[in-house]
């Protein structure tokens, strides 16, 4: 990977006589077909990739790429789902609250969150072979001369439940985005002592029969209750 590897993005479309691209912007080539290919399709240590089925990218760090197209799901995931809010949103259905501003700033930030994958059954596809991680992501449907690289596994440790194994790619996409940490329960404020704590001192009252803990003043007051 090199920052000489880019690709032109552009904001909008202007149409006049001719057509124009407006604010144009040079992006990571990579990074960029990550999160705006309609298809995606990888090799087993995902270090071979096809972005819409004609461009094809190899990236010589194969832990690299596993990283990348980790992070890509986990924003791609997001992004889709704060469009859907924002969608319903402005067709004023009933039910339907604006997005968030937290999780928008998170969302820009980069700060992810991970993709929800219990429950999902990998699918085969019938037609380019692998399996169907996402609508876009098709997994291991690149063959490679190596026989055993769809089952070789290489240790990796979570970096949030310190899990200390032997994975493939694909089990540690799955991991990653399945494991999340344990929020922290907010830690509690320290009681403020209250003012004058040091001038109270117990008290027992032979009238009432009852045990107090009052400051002297309030001991004469009790005592005057009681004449």
């Amino acid at each position: 990977l090199s920052h000489h590897h880019q690709l032109l993005a552009f904001v909008s479309l202007l149409e006049t006589n001719k057509p124009y691209l407006v604010n144009c912007v040079r992006v990571p080539a990579l990074q960029a077909l990550l999160l705006f290919s309609r298809s995606l399709d990888t090799s087993a240590d995902c270090a071979r990739l096809v972005a819409d089925g004609w461009l094809e990218v190899t990236v010589p760090d194969a832990d690299l790429a596993l990283r990348l197209l980790s992070a890509a799901l986990q924003l791609r995931s997001a992004w889709e789902k704060l469009l859907h809010q924002l969608l319903e949103y402005r067709g004023e259905e009933p039910g339907h609250h604006r997005p968030s501003p937290r999780d928008v700033a998170a969302l820009t930030r980069g700060l992810l969150e991970f993709l929800r994958t219990e429950g999902t059954e990998l699918k085969p596809d019938e037609v380019k072979g692998g399996h169907r991680v996402t609508d876009f992501l098709t997994y291991n449907c690149l063959t490679d001369t190596d026989l055993y690289s769809e089952c070789l596994r290489s240790f990796w440790t979570c970096p949030h439940c310190h899990l200390h194994m032997p994975f493939t790619p694909l089990e540690r996409v799955c991991h990653e985005s399945a494991c999340r940490p344990h929020e922290a329960p907010p830690a509690e404020a320290p009681e403020s002592p209250s003012r004058g704590s040091a001038l109270h001192r117990s008290y027992r009252c032979d009238v009432c029969q009852r045990d107090f803990t009052f400051t002297p003043t309030e001991i004469l007051r009790h005592k005057k209750q009681h004449r």
